[in-house]
């Protein structure tokens, strides 16, 4: 396990660029998003931001993904020259075309999916959560608007005065159900962590190939579990860093750079375990 995380770093190292597309994407999708907050303002129009959306996500998914996977194929070549490697390295933009020609539908595919599960799993939180945790009592849910309400709060300092105005009992409250969520989220990431690198290998479909992701994940449970969750812990501590580096803009930038980094490396890791146990293995029995 130690070596996969090692060469994992060797490989984001020399493939740095891969957070360029990405870098981008984000960075339309918020223009975007700010943009369609200002101008969707009928039904027809949200329909055609969602699809617009659908199809971004398709093509860039599709296309990045895809590069990825060069990436990961490239570590296993030797290079004489930095300068071959470099030049490697380059050339994997120009697999993004191909990787959008074939898996753009497929990623439409896991888009729609993906909006299903969400529908599945937001009853099943809140049946869990009112069962579990129990909901406001009227007081305290009345106290929530009147802050929530305030201009004060939208204006001011944000989060952190919405959070001095609860009470003792509310922060607590709302702790619990953070932590709900965040069981529900960690649990879904896991399910899904193999599905993308099963379409981008082995199955186009997105519905087949989720359910082949889930059975190899469970085959392999113990190690599939240690490596998800040293990812979670990592990404768990980037965030928190992140809260407090959000009021000195140096080290928001510094946080900004990481998170790119470690996202790019998030997924890497992924399609490197996926390769050697499924590709290596497979190649190496049919020889």
């Amino acid at each position: 396990m130690r070596e996969l995380f090692k060469e994992a770093t060797k490989i984001t190292n020399y493939n740095i660029i891969l957070t360029v597309p990405l870098i981008i994407f984000v960075k339309i999708l918020d223009l975007y998003s700010l943009y369609s907050r200002y101008t969707v303002d009928s039904t027809p129009k949200f329909l055609l931001a969602s699809i617009t959306v659908l199809f971004m996500f398709g093509v860039f998914c599709s296309g990045w993904f895809y590069m990825v996977r060069g990436a990961v194929e490239l570590s296993k070549k030797v290079f004489v020259l930095d300068e071959d490697r470099a030049k490697a390295t380059l050339n994997l933009f120009k697999t993004i075309p191909d990787g959008v020609g074939k898996f753009f539908l497929s990623f439409v595919g896991v888009y729609l999916l993906f909006f299903i599960i969400q529908l599945i799993a937001t009853p099943v939180v809140y049946f869990l959560g009112v069962n579990i945790i129990g909901g406001l009592d009227s007081a305290s849910m009345q106290h929530l608007q009147e802050v929530t309400i305030d201009s004060t709060i939208a204006t001011n300092q944000g989060m952190a005065a919405f959070i001095d105005s609860l009470t003792p009992e509310q922060i607590v409250f709302f702790g619990k159900w953070s932590l709900l969520f965040m069981s529900v989220t960690s649990i879904i990431m896991y399910l899904l962590m193999l599905w993308i690198p099963e379409i981008i290998y082995m199955t186009p479909n997105p519905l087949v190939a989720l359910w082949k992701s889930l059975i190899k994940l469970f085959k392999d449970f113990f190690t599939t579990v240690r490596l998800f969750l040293s990812l979670w812990f990592m990404g768990f501590a980037l965030l928190f860093i992140n809260t407090f580096a959000a009021f000195n803009p140096i080290a928001y930038i510094i946080m900004s750079i990481a998170l790119f980094y470690f996202s790019v490396y998030f997924v890497i890791l992924i399609f490197l375990y996926y390769d050697k146990k499924y590709i290596d293995m497979e190649t190496e029995t049919d020889e």
